[in-house]
């Protein structure tokens, strides 16, 4: 999965000084771009793509991250994991269902780290999965299974002051 820097206002793409405030996926960055929250300053092909690589914000960044920032909190539940998730599998990308006439496709929620292995039932350790992908990770981990994460799971409630207005930003999976 590519990564994209995410620069604050002021980023300097020839000599590649400013102030790294994160990174984020392409898709999101996409999004980013489309929202008007900020520019490409490098790009770069991915396949037969041309993908940013670094974003400066459209305008300053104003606060840090804070929970909750002017919204209510986010009910957690397998559910809304699904919802968060657009109702795709976080392994193979395909829609997954309710309904139990597409067995394969049925949507599953899965543990990243596995629970036997200590991980919780939180917003950062639980993808959507197709009921495919999850019997085939088991209960490994994405790396041990072969299996890319093709999302980066966040909690909804973390958001960040970008100018005026808040902004989600999906909480990163560390490597």
């Amino acid at each position: 999965m590519a990564v994209v820097r995410v620069y604050n206002l002021g980023y300097d793409p020839e000599t590649r000084i400013g102030e790294l405030l994160h990174t984020t996926t392409v898709r999101h960055a996409f999004g980013m771009i489309r929202r008007e929250v900020a520019d490409p300053v490098e790009l770069t092909m991915l396949g037969d793509r041309i993908v940013p690589t670094a974003l400066e914000l459209t305008r300053e960044l104003s606060g840090a991250w804070v929970e909750g920032a002017g919204q209510r909190s986010v009910g957690f539940s397998y559910r809304a994991v699904h919802e968060r998730d657009h109702w795709s599998c976080g392994y193979c990308g395909r829609s997954v269902s309710k309904s139990p006439a597409r067995e394969a496709l049925l949507a599953t929620v899965d543990h990243i780290l596995p629970s036997s292995r200590g991980g919780l039932s939180s917003w950062t350790n639980l993808v959507s999965a197709c009921k495919e992908c999850n019997n085939r990770k088991a209960d490994r981990t994405p790396e041990e299974a072969g299996m890319p994460l093709r999302v980066d799971p966040y909690d909804p409630a973390l958001a960040y002051r970008v100018g005026g207005f808040v902004e989600r930003l999906p909480v990163l999976v560390p490597a």
